[in-house]
């Protein structure tokens, strides 16, 4: 195994971040940490406007933690490798980012796929995603609990968990976990097509919105409405909005910089 399991490419405003730790990229301490070294770089880089998380690893985008180094550690390591919440990075990255599922996406790799903002996976017939942790006799632990129900409702998030179900990407699209399921000719084509929509915007709103609806929805109402306010007057200042309103007042295309 070599010491690059967290690959960048840049093209344009996207960064694809492909994850390399064969056979299956097992959650450990290495990929964890070049993983989120990878997040804070990108998520501070301005010339960077949206981030693509994929695998190279044939017919797996990540499946779950590494099983052999789990059963080894004490419960003290284990709760260290949790403490700082993984893959959470991907959900304050103040830029859209979408999971490209290219295969099976299992306990951490659903959870992964949970953190990011859109979620585009391969119909291939084989390829399935789900928490499958209560299956050795443990939780989730990245999250999973948390963000499931969250999107795909309370009964269907807590009988996933229970029953380690692992669905295709028919029923995942049909039950709200994932935006397209896509047949794999077309999955490529359609995550780079997305990207460059979103890299075409104007990133400054879209991280404003992102962090208003995600920190708004754990704040009473009166305190997301105040949150929304001083963001969208941060949002008002930007040079996105100013180029904004004034493509609208001329009637031409805006030419966003990410400013």
């Amino acid at each position: 195994m070599g010491d690059e399991l967290v690959r960048v490419a840049r093209e344009g405003g996207v960064a694809t971040v492909t994850l390399d730790r064969p056979p299956v990229n097992a959650i450990a301490p290495d990929l964890l940490q070049q993983f989120d070294a990878t997040f804070s770089e990108l998520g501070a880089d301005p010339e960077v406007r949206v981030i693509v998380v994929t695998s190279a690893i044939p017919r797996y985008f990540m499946a779950g933690a590494d099983i052999k180094m789990m059963a080894s550690a004490t419960p003290q390591g284990g709760q260290e490798a949790l403490r700082n919440s993984p893959f959470a990075i991907v959900e304050r990255t103040p830029k859209p980012v979408i999971a490209a599922v290219n295969g099976h996406a299992l306990g951490g790799g659903c959870e992964l796929a949970l953190c990011c903002d859109y979620r585009f996976m391969v119909d291939d017939g084989r390829s399935t995603i789900g928490l499958t942790e209560t299956s050795l006799g443990l939780i989730p632990g990245a999250g999973g609990t948390q963000r499931l129900p969250r999107l795909v409702g309370r009964a269907r998030g807590l009988q996933m968990i229970f029953e380690g179900r692992r669905v295709t990407a028919p029923e995942a699209l049909q039950i709200g976990l994932v935006d397209a399921a896509l047949a794999p000719e077309e999955f490529e084509p359609a995550v780079q097509a997305k990207a460059a929509a979103l890299a075409g915007m104007a990133t400054q709103a879209l991280a404003r919105a992102k962090r208003a609806v995600l920190e708004g929805l754990e704040m009473p109402l009166a305190d997301g409405l105040r949150l929304e306010r001083e963001l969208f007057f941060e949002a008002v200042a930007s040079a996105d909005a100013a180029e904004g309103l004034a493509a609208f007042i001329e009637k031409r295309p805006a030419n966003f910089t990410g400013r």
